[in-house]
């Protein structure tokens, strides 16, 4: 009897003492510490390639696609998560074009109509200009003077292009 006893209670400390070890095991394995866990970048991705501008704290973007080859700028109006296209009554967006040691000038972005949408000039979500100023350019700071997003009015939002105007710790320009 007094064997089984000392046998279950030496089976019993054995025990005890694998799982003090599988805590002393996991206690060796890197927990994630203030320093490891890094907090997820909230990043949108222009689904056209091209270059965001946001508006507000992530109220609204405007995307801009431009083709140096033509100088056609495209500007696409765009949700708080650049997802989703959304519509706006104007009819031209103007923006200040300043390329690097020149004077700015305005490009106007004229709504463009689309059968396939439905979309019509004062209900767009996509607007369209040329100016040949723009060819061969890779890089300009920008102000877009007046849009409307959602009823909300913004004005002199600048941005630079191609990098956007939302820093990596989601501040504007």
């Amino acid at each position: 009897m007094k064997l089984a006893i000392v046998s279950i209670f030496a089976g019993s400390a054995l025990s005890l003492a694998g799982c003090s070890q599988t805590d002393k095991t996991a206690a060796k394995t890197p927990a994630k510490t203030e320093a490891t866990k890094t907090e997820a970048v909230h990043e949108h991705h222009a689904p056209h390639k091209g270059t965001l501008v946001v508006f507000g704290e992530e109220f609204a973007h405007l995307e801009l696609v431009l083709d140096p080859v033509s100088g056609k700028l495209t500007a696409y109006a765009l949700d708080g998560e650049a997802d989703n296209a959304i519509r706006i009554k104007q009819a031209e967006i103007e923006i200040a074009v300043t390329p690097a040691k020149t004077e700015a000038f305005p490009v106007k972005l004229k709504a463009v109509a689309s059968t396939l949408t439905g979309e019509a000039v004062g209900d767009s979500s996509q607007f369209e200009g040329q100016d040949d100023k723009l060819k061969g350019l890779k890089e300009f700071d920008g102000k877009i003077l007046t849009i409307e997003l959602k009823g909300q009015p913004f004005k002199d939002v600048g941005f630079n292009y191609p990098k956007g105007n939302e820093e990596p710790d989601g501040a504007q320009h």
